[in-house]
C-alpha cells in the first residue's frame, strides 16, 4: 500500500478544533486509521506545525502535538537532511 504523506495544514486542521477543516480532517483521520494506510511525514512538517501552534501563544498544544508526532506508532516521522532534501528537488 503506498503511504499518505501528512502536510502541515492537514495536522493543524486535525489538532485544532477552530481550524475550519476540523471536522473533515478529523472523520479522513480515522478512516486512515482504520484502513492502516501507511503515514509519512517531515522534519519540516514536524517544525512548522509545532511552530504554528507556538507562535499563537499555545506552547502546551504544540508541546502536545510535537510529542504525539513523535511518538505515534501511525506516522513515520522522516528526518530531512541535505541529501533527502536536494534530491527531492
Amino acid at each position: 500500500m503506498t503511504a499518505l504523506f501528512l502536510d502541515t495544514s492537514y495536522i493543524i486542521a486535525l489538532e485544532n478544533l477552530d481550524d475550519q477543516n476540523h471536522k473533515t480532517a478529523s472523520t479522513h483521520w480515522k478512516k486512515l486509521l482504520k484502513k492502516l494506510t501507511p503515514l509519512i511525514t517531515s522534519s519540516y512538517v514536524f517544525n512548522e506545525t509545532v511552530t504554528f501552534f507556538n507562535c499563537r501563544g499555545l506552547h502546551n498544544k504544540a508541546a502536545e502535538v510535537g510529542n504525539n508526532l513523535l511518538s505515534s506508532r501511525f506516522i513515520d516521522l522522516i528526518q530531512v537532511d541535505e541529501a533527502l532534501f536536494k534530491s527531492s528537488w
